[in-house]
């Protein structure tokens, strides 16, 4: 079966994506220019000027683009003083990024469930 990547191709039937990229205006433009350049990766010119432009808007000295949320939260139980052996609580419903960047922390996460009345 061949499945086509084009901009607008639809999968085959019965399929239901993860996601729908939407790419217009100047987003074609930038793609092309991060694929002809090679920084198609968590670093490169686009990233830096996100950088700056985040840490101008919340005015502070930097700003961190991570890679994906798993990455981010990672960062941040690190910000948050999060040590090995620490517990950190996790809604029991959850998504797994959560509980996998606790333990990237060397943390353990402790799953609770939240209930309006007791």
């Amino acid at each position: 079966m061949h499945t086509s990547f084009e901009p607008g191709a639809r999968g085959p039937e019965g399929f239901i994506p993860l996601s729908v990229p939407e790419i217009r205006g100047n987003e074609w433009k930038y793609i092309k220019e991060c694929l002809d350049t090679g920084w198609v990766s968590s670093v490169g010119a686009f990233v830096d000027r996100f950088e700056k432009q985040v840490a101008e808007r919340v005015g502070t000295k930097f700003g961190i683009a991570a890679v994906n949320g798993t990455c981010a939260l990672h960062i941040a139980l690190l910000v948050a003083g999060v040590k090995p052996d620490h517990e950190v609580l996790v809604p029991s419903l959850s998504f797994i990024a959560p509980a996998n960047a606790i333990r990237y922390a060397g943390a353990w996460p402790v799953f609770i469930d939240a209930e309006p009345d007791f």
